[in-house]
């Protein structure tokens, strides 16, 4: 696990909820303290949708609501004038997206191997970090993959004009 500081929070939280750069990621978890506090659990309740919906809208192959299909809901309530006291936000990649990671590294691990990869989106006391993290299905000492998958999420970062260490 890799913590990555963010230092530019207005431009970070624009890019999480106003651009597309995390949609492929899915929604795990959200927890937010404003004047009250909200627990948001991202497991898809399928039964909530019918069957044409499910295929429509792309659900059937997820567990979690796609971080785009999420995000204007979060967003609805931290929007305002003033700034919440703590949002903690879990994304995990997706399926696929995690093959394809697997395919660019040089990693002797397979998708099988990996439980999730792990976006954990931290602010708190008017700090922002990022912690990039894997869970494997395996006991392995190899943390290649985890930082491959940090300097990725740096790298996606600093392409897109956000500061941070």
């Amino acid at each position: 696990m890799q913590a990555v500081e963010i230092l530019d929070i207005k431009n970070f939280m624009q890019l999480l909820f106003q651009t597309n750069i995390l949609d492929l990621y899915e929604f795990v978890s959200a927890e937010l303290a404003t004047d009250i506090s909200y627990s948001l659990s991202g497991h898809i309740h399928k039964e909530f949708y019918n069957e044409e919906e499910i295929d429509t809208i792309g659900l059937a192959d997820y567990d979690y609501l796609p971080w785009h299909l999420a995000k204007e809901k979060l967003f609805l309530l931290i929007k305002g004038k003033k700034t919440p006291l703590q949002l903690k936000i879990v994304l995990k990649a997706g399926k696929s997206q995690t093959q394809d990671f697997l395919s660019k590294t040089n990693s002797s691990l397979n998708s099988n191997d990996i439980d999730g990869i792990y976006l954990n989106i931290i602010f708190q006391e008017n700090k922002l970090n990022v912690i990039c993290g894997i869970s494997y299905k395996i006991f392995t000492m190899d943390k290649q993959l985890e930082s491959e998958f940090s300097n990725y999420i740096i790298t996606l970062f600093k392409s897109n004009d956000i500061t941070c260490k």
